[in-house]
């Protein structure tokens, strides 16, 4: 009886921690589309494991929420989440970055440093743009993958590392192995388990649950009262593109948030999202012409219509 009960708690505890991972899962990565429901099956199921992922995607679809995601549904939820953009970090400074250096391992070196795998110990290191890092960078990262071990530079004896590493890339791996600016090895180490995010144009149906969204944190963040969309708004964003997914959305709603002096109507959506013709050159605004200058064009050379103007009125006056 006490084994059964045992089981029972055991079951129901892993049953209430796994509500919790896709709550916050779904909290994270918004989405009801198809294809959002199938990553999240994923990110829930390897979550779990200690399996390395590599997330594939375009510019602005979410991976690095997605890795967070499955840090957040892994035993390693309650170390350490340390990311590194690989196309940020200079060359010459990549590996003192990751494995840390000794004191005069290098001018400029005046203290021992810690790297982000060893920050990292115990937790997820997350390495984005990983298709970006110097194939020399390469070699090293997939030693420390297969021994645990790294050394800092300058240094002169091993240290062992405990992570788990998650990486992602916009750009596609296999065909940089196939030109030789990726190494193999390390992208069979890397892609243990790979992970496709959709770009936004591929889940139309999630567009309007983003752009809620994006709008009540933009009004939030930036202390702005809640404002609604009218269906005419939602429907010309709803029909956009994206070309530039989630991170492109997230700012035209925080623009409009800012720009719209109440509930979001069609005239707030940016012209380049409604696609509307721009106005045609010296077209009557105001009453007044609009004079196009051309490259070059002084004010001095153009027609001076101020100065006819107040001839005339002096000879009005003076009759």
């Amino acid at each position: 009886m006490i084994v059964s009960v045992r089981n029972a708690l055991r079951h129901y505890q892993t049953e209430a921690e796994l509500r919790s991972l896709r709550a916050r899962a779904r909290r994270e990565i918004i989405g009801e589309s198809r294809p959002m429901q199938e990553l999240l099956r994923q990110v829930i199921k390897v979550g779990g494991t200690r399996a390395r992922v590599l997330i594939e995607g375009e510019s602005g679809t979410g991976k690095e929420l997605v890795a967070r995601a499955i840090h957040d549904a892994s035993e390693r939820r309650a170390a350490a989440f340390v990311k590194v953009n690989c196309a940020a970090i200079p060359r010459e400074l990549i590996e003192s970055e990751l494995f840390g250096h000794e004191r005069g391992a290098f001018t400029g070196a005046t203290g021992q440093k810690r790297g982000l795998f060893e920050l990292a110990h115990g937790g997820t290191l997350f390495l984005d743009e990983i298709g970006d890092m110097d194939l020399n960078a390469q070699a090293k990262v997939l030693r420390v993958l297969q021994s645990g071990e790294l050394m800092r530079v300058g240094g002169e004896r091993p240290i062992k590392v405990d992570v788990r590493v998650l990486a992602a890339t916009h750009r596609n791996l296999r065909e940089l192995v196939g030109t030789g600016e990726f190494r193999e090895d390390l992208y069979f180490r890397l892609a243990v388990v790979p992970i496709s995010v959709p770009p936004l144009r591929e889940r139309p149906g999630d567009v309007g649950l983003l752009c809620r969204y994006y709008l009540d944190l933009a009004c939030h963040e930036n202390g702005i009262a809640p404002k609604r969309m009218s269906p005419a708004a939602q429907a010309t964003l709803e029909t956009y593109s994206w070309p530039g997914n989630v991170r492109e959305l997230r700012n035209v709603m925080e623009r409009i948030a800012i720009l719209s002096d109440g509930d979001i109507e069609i005239g707030d959506v940016p012209q380049e999202i409604r696609g509307d013709p721009e106005e045609e050159a010296g077209a009557p605004v105001g009453g007044d012409a609009v004079v196009q200058f051309g490259e070059g064009l002084s004010l001095r050379a153009c027609p001076s219509r101020p100065s006819a103007t107040r001839s005339s009125a002096r000879s009005s006056s003076s009759g």
